[in-house]
């Protein structure tokens, strides 16, 4: 019955050590650190354990005081004489707080990263992801860094890339994701990372489509390729990139209060799109003399979007065309006459030459291919310098012995 009664109290004190260690340690002013709703004293019943707790205390005094070196100090004496402590995962959030605070960064940033490393069951780790992104929002923000609290540094918004990046990893199904991803898009876009931006993005509308900051993700999404766009005479990807974003927004959210940016950005796109081909007809029609092949374009464009400035122009343009009417001439054509376009004989001799050349080549390249190694390298080598040059010199040596044989010499 003893033993049965000495079970049922270790049962017991097991248990109550056990939900106290679980308990988070909240700072009490006037009390100092404590379990929250409870008391330290089965916690630190040896004497490192109430040394880290006063280190603790003095540091939360001084916290209060606003003196962040003093604190500082204090909360580092914890992290490094008391590793193993209870209060050692408190004290590195505080200190990234106090390191935050003071334009240390980077250094917030490692304290963070050893609680997520290190502590993964910590019960304030919601806090931890709150703090760091709450650090890279400040640099975000244009907060100046400090070499060592002190110096006045560069601000570098890649640290606040890397510290959002920090906040998806460390907490993917948190509603810090997303928008981490957002700011990361948005801080690219402005050091001109177009790249970064569009890999944020594609995580955010793949990962999080029922995110409130989807439909945004969209909009943003567009402009960004927009934004790469060189316009109508360059490559049209980026263009149909952005006309694809506006369009899937405008049909997966059509009661977005953005729906008329969305429509006025997707109008947009699509004349550059069909300005291209607009653009393309135009040289054909004035400096090639080429009605036919502007007539192609000038419908293209049309096709692309009928209700565009730039299918107006190209209707105008059919229309010349219709009309008879001459494109205006070029200084070039003052000089030197009209471009005279070739014939069809011409052009189909021309293409004839580029196919033989090109079967040359594949079958040069076949034999090449099939051909032993070293004999091809022979055959190209057959009259080329080194070969004459090598003939030259059995030329010489015959002579030479022809030489000896007339003077006696041979046997």
């Amino acid at each position: 019955m003893a033993n049965f009664g000495l079970k049922v109290f270790l049962a017991i004190s097991i248990a109550l050590a056990f939900s106290c260690a679980e308990a988070a340690i909240v700072w009490e002013k006037g009390k100092g650190w404590q379990v929250e709703g409870g008391v330290l004293e089965s916690l630190i019943s040896d004497a490192d354990a109430k040394n880290a707790l006063e280190a603790m205390n003095k540091a939360a005094e001084a916290q209060e005081k606003e003196d962040i070196s003093e604190a500082i100090a204090y909360y580092k004496i914890v992290v490094q004489k008391y590793p193993l402590s209870i209060f050692t995962p408190d004290a590195y959030l505080q200190l990234a707080i106090l390191y935050r605070l003071d334009g240390q960064f980077e250094e917030a940033h490692r304290c963070l990263e050893l609680i997520v490393k290190n502590y993964p069951g910590f019960e304030k780790y919601k806090a931890v992801i709150s703090e760091e992104y709450e650090l890279a929002s400040a640099i975000q923000r244009g907060e100046r860094p400090y070499l060592w609290g002190i110096i006045p540094w560069f601000k570098d918004f890649n640290v606040a890339i890397k510290i959002y990046e920090s906040v998806v990893k460390n907490a993917p199904y948190s509603d810090y994701a997303p928008m981490a991803l957002m700011n990361i898009s948005l801080i690219a876009n402005e050091i001109d990372k177009p790249e970064v931006a569009i890999d944020a993005l594609d995580r955010l509308i793949n990962t999080y489509p029922q995110s409130p900051l989807a439909p945004d993700a969209y909009l943003e999404m567009a402009k960004t390729y927009r934004e790469m766009s060189a316009g109508p005479d360059y490559d049209q990807a980026t263009v149909v990139k952005a006309m694809d974003f506006y369009q899937d927004f405008l049909i997966l959210f059509p009661q977005n209060a953005a729906i008329a940016n969305a429509e006025a950005g997707f109008d947009l796109m699509q004349d550059i799109h069909a300005r291209s081909r607009l653009v393309m007809g135009d040289f054909y029609y004035y400096y090639r003399n080429n009605n036919k092949a502007a007539s192609i374009f000038y419908n293209q464009t049309i096709t692309i979007a009928p209700k565009s400035p730039a299918a107006l122009e190209a209707k105008e343009g059919l229309r010349k065309i219709a009309n008879g009417e001459i494109a205006p001439m070029t200084p070039v054509d003052f000089f030197f006459g009209r471009y005279k376009r070739p014939s069809y004989d011409a052009l189909e001799d021309e293409s004839k030459i580029e196919r033989l050349n090109a079967e040359a080549f594949d079958m040069r390249s076949a034999e090449m291919f099939i051909t032993a190694p070293g004999v091809w390298v022979e055959e190209e080598l057959g009259n080329s310098t080194i070969k004459k040059e090598q003939n030259a010199q059995k030329t010489v040596i015959e002579d030479f012995e022809n030489g000896l044989e007339g003077e006696g010499f041979a046997q």
